[in-house]
């Protein structure tokens, strides 16, 4: 039984591969698989025109790894196919917008809405605490629940896609993310949610290879919006069928990205005055890239700047994760990292931006 789900793994990461693999050698003669044109932005920091459907590799490898998880082992099939169902309205805006830039941030979110509500329907689990005193009576209201639940994960996706900003940051900090989220799984004998994230991990690192450090293809909004929704239903997941751990634990592991959405939403609409769904150039990863990383590489445009960005973001990450892996199943500790952590990154936020404010940040403080 083992090797069997090893070689679903191996089958997983391969399949996702060779399909990221295809499209980057198909976009060299058919570039309708090219859509930089249409993302252009604040954040956009490569030159050479790059396929953005990494995120449809890594669907197509799960989608397709599931006839082999039936047949090997079918009481793994059930939960892992119904994510995936779940996930499939989220998925599939992501990859309209990638090839069309046609939807609104407003429509994204309501079908990323959709699919935390269709994951809750479909699974029959949904945060059902948050150890609160008084705010957990709000939670025994199925409704409150539900729609907790499904706002929680539509978070969590625009988190993923926010941090989605420099070669294999996003893929990474959801690989790290979803280890951590297996080894709390194996602790507690969720042998189902440890192989689930395992087999989400094989496919993201048969992009992950092909993104970093070249960045031969990007996820696109497809695979942020996959990769952040498969990640936060594991964690709800993993916390609703193992009392044990504690629910902090889900905000605890995924601490980055969300500490990163909240501030980047404080700061525009409160410090900028901006709307706070405006696309701009001032995230942590930013501010790393632009001036922690110039220390190292002082070419302007040297090849290693950006791959060296995201290693110091997984640093960052792993600064989570490391609390939220030891203090699982203790919600005051959990809580109290959380605060910590976000106050680290506060901190180091306005150091970055001020220590060695450049000319081009002068007019855009905050």
């Amino acid at each position: 039984m083992q090797e069997a789900k090893l070689l679903i793994l191996v089958f997983a990461f391969l399949v996702s591969l060779f399909i990221n693999l295809g499209i980057v050698l198909l976009s060299n003669k058919v570039r309708t698989f090219i859509t930089d044109h249409l993302h252009i932005g604040p954040q956009t920091f490569h030159q050479k025109p790059t396929p953005r459907l990494g995120g449809l590799a890594i669907f197509l490898s799960l989608c397709l790894a599931l006839p082999l998880v039936f047949f090997k082992d079918k009481s793994l099939f059930p939960l892992f196919a119904l994510i995936l169902l779940s996930s499939l309205p989220a998925f599939l805006a992501g990859i309209i917008e990638d090839l069309t830039k046609s939807l609104s941030p407003q429509k994204r979110l309501t079908i990323i809405f959709l699919s935390g509500l269709s994951f809750v329907f479909l699974t029959g689990f949904s945060v059902s605490k948050v150890d609160i005193p008084y705010v957990d009576y709000l939670f025994t209201l199925q409704v409150f629940s539900l729609l907790f639940t499904a706002i929680a994960l539509a978070g969590l996706v625009n988190a993923y896609n926010i941090i989605d900003g420099f070669n294999g940051l996003a893929s990474m900090t959801a690989v790290l993310n979803l280890l951590a989220i297996a080894y709390v799984a194996y602790k507690h004998n969720d042998l189902t949610l440890l192989y689930v994230s395992l087999l989400i991990v094989s496919a993201i690192i048969g992009f992950f290879v092909l993104n970093y450090p070249y960045g031969l293809i990007f996820l696109g909004d497809g695979g942020a919006y996959i990769i952040g929704f498969l990640v936060g239903a594991l964690s709800i997941l993993l916390v609703e069928r193992n009392p044990q751990v504690s629910p902090w634990f889900a905000l605890m592991v995924n601490s980055y990205p969300v500490v990163e959405t909240l501030f980047s939403m404080y700061r525009r609409k409160f410090l900028k005055k901006f709307p706070t769904m405006m696309p701009d150039a001032l995230h942590l990863h930013t501010l790393v890239y632009r001036i922690y990383t110039k220390k190292f590489f002082k070419a302007k445009k040297s090849l290693f700047r950006n791959p060296l960005t995201s290693t110091v973001m997984w640093i960052i990450n792993l600064i989570a994760l490391i609390p939220a892996i030891v203090f699982h199943s203790s919600s005051p500790m959990l809580a109290l990292c959380f605060v910590l952590y976000a106050s680290f990154y506060v901190f180091l936020y306005f150091r970055l931006l001020r220590k060695k404010m450049p000319l081009w940040l002068k007019d855009t403080t905050y």
